[in-house]
């Protein structure tokens, strides 16, 4: 589809990025010199800024678009159209833009969706909202956000391909501020060539799977054409445009592209070096990046293209004032106020006893992110300082005394967990005793013992089956070997980990105790509720698991 407006402006565009910065230069060590230098002259990809564990693409695209519209002093009741473009929605449902409306203090009779694309969102996304904006009257104002979080496995054991993908991809939000005012051309076209709807791919429970051959195949091909096109039906040469700006998939290609369409190498101006390929923001992110190469013209005329997952791709040709582009903005803030218990256990209640060991304050914090409604019994000092690190704030704390839960808990218990290398076999037996006269547990709780596997397996076993068969409940240990285990405290929205697991000289060391506390996540799920009198080890040695 192609298209021409006169009455299109585009008035402002703001991006945003996490300050932690990851310097790929720093992989040396791991894969020698000659690999990561060869890399990143190929990809152009040298730094890249990731974000912290609960910032989300919102966060980032929120941030810019406030500082975009104070800059614009704009009237927000005049902002009739918002538009987000992610593939990192906080919500599978609503809409995030909605949510997004609400915090920017948009009026309701704002319309917002979000729109399924990636790389191609920038583009897209804009000649939408110019779409809408055609029957409102002049004056009326669109934002179009656009962005992605950069993928970071978090525990199991990283391999050296996934380090790799890590080292191209940078997270960030980008903010396009629109206005329907007469006396500005804006120009577009755009294609989908769902012949290569699988090139990039993603179901809902598995990774991404790209095609990397068909897609740059389909940049270097289809994407210069199809822009070789649009310049001649325009009767426009490089000499009229001031600048191009591609999505920074990586250098490759937008060198071939620059290189098919015979663009001066002055006029494609880039960003990846610093952030890496940012997905749908990574126009945005180009355009503020060098804002300082145009900050004393009056103005720029703009050629930009996005392409990516679909096939998709947008083409558009417009001016903009650069006292309007405003530099990136650097921010780790991330808006919790509307979180939901919605994790794999979000109905589910455990009690956790006495997690005062490293390893029972690493099960407290990811079944805290696991959405697990928690209870912690301990001493103060402990429970205060887990509380501090949880995400989320509601749990219940009982210091030094059990018979409290009695008064303060009305739900009943679906899991009661032990660290038995803190609690004796008479003290279980006696606190599941208490709890069951006081019908605290529900029909399918799960006494889950966490062991060193010094403790002897037919021991443990005698002693879930006693617990089951007094009791009525369900009991399963999670066996470990001390000694294997790396405890680096995972904590909040700390990004040490991140290193850590990538320079570690014993990878295995930092993801058993993912194994562990993962295991122990299944256990409290609805999912094992038919799980008993089970020993599940989390080993060093391949053979021990069962």
């Amino acid at each position: 589809m192609k298209g021409q407006y006169s009455n299109i402006k585009i008035a402002g565009i703001a991006s945003a990025v996490p300050s932690y910065v990851m310097d790929n230069m720093e992989y040396i060590d791991l894969f020698g010199k000659r690999r990561v230098v060869k890399q990143a002259k190929m990809t152009g990809v040298y730094r890249h800024h990731l974000s912290r564990r609960y910032q989300k693409t919102s966060d980032l695209c929120m941030r810019a678009a406030e500082e975009m519209i104070e800059h614009l002093g704009w009237n927000r009741e005049e902002i009739k159209i918002l538009l987000f473009g992610t593939q990192s929605a906080d919500y599978d449902i609503p809409s995030t833009s909605i949510d997004l409306s609400a915090r920017l203090g948009l009026g309701k009779d704002c319309m917002a969706f979000d729109i399924n694309l990636g790389c191609s969102s920038y583009d897209l996304g804009i000649q939408a909202a110019a779409g809408l904006l055609q029957s409102q009257p002049d004056g009326t104002k669109a934002l179009v956000m656009m962005g992605d979080m950069a993928y970071v496995p978090s525990g199991g054991v990283w391999e050296k391909q996934d380090i790799i993908n890590i080292m191209m991809f940078g997270a960030g939000g980008g903010v396009v501020g629109i206005e329907k005012q007469p006396g500005n051309d804006f120009t577009f076209c755009n294609f989908s060539d769902g012949t290569g709807w699988d090139a990039i791919l993603k179901y809902r429970w598995t990774a991404t799977l790209m095609k990397g051959n068909h897609v740059f195949e389909y940049a270097i091909n289809d994407v210069a054409e199809n822009l070789m096109k649009f310049q001649d039906e325009l009767k426009r040469t490089a000499d009229s445009t001031d600048y191009f700006v591609f999505h920074q998939a990586q250098k490759l290609i937008v060198d071939n592209i620059a290189d098919v369409c015979g663009l001066p190498k002055e006029k494609v101006i880039t960003s990846y070096e610093e952030y890496g390929n940012t997905s749908g923001a990574s126009v945005a992110i180009t355009i503020c990046h060098n804002r300082d190469n145009f900050i004393d013209k009056d103005k720029v005329n703009i050629c930009s293209c996005g392409f990516g997952v679909g096939l998709s791709m947008g083409i558009s040709f417009y001016q903009i004032d650069p006292k309007c582009v405003l530099p990136i903005i650097e921010t780790d803030e991330h808006y919790d106020e509307h979180m939901k218990h919605n994790g794999i256990l979000y109905k589910r209640r455990a009690l956790l006893m006495d997690p005062c060991t490293e390893i029972g304050k690493m099960i407290a914090r990811q079944l805290d992110r696991a959405s697990c409604n928690l209870s912690l019994c301990g001493d103060r000092s402990t429970l205060e300082e887990l509380h501090s690190q949880f995400f989320w704030k509601d749990c219940d704390l009982f210091v030094d005394n059990l018979e409290k839960a009695v008064e303060d808990v009305s739900q009943k218990y679906d899991a009661v967990i032990y660290d038995m290398d803190n609690h004796s076999k008479k003290q279980i037996h006696e606190q599941i005793s208490f709890l069951k006269q006081q019908d605290m547990l529900s029909d399918t709780c799960d006494v889950i013992l966490v062991s060193p596997e010094s403790e002897s397996e037919t021991s443990l076993r005698n002693f879930m089956s006693n617990i089951t068969e007094e009791f009525g409940c369900r009991a399963n240990t999670v066996a470990y070997v001390p000694d294997s285990f790396d405890l680096f405290p995972d904590i909040g929205d700390n990004t040490d980990w991140i290193d850590r697991q990538i320079y570690s000289e014993e990878p295995e060391k930092m993801s058993r105790p993912f194994f562990l506390t993962n295991a122990i996540i299944r256990l409290v799920s609805l999912e094992f509720a038919a799980v008993s009198q089970t020993v599940i080890h989390v080993s060093d040695t391949v053979n021990k698991f069962s």
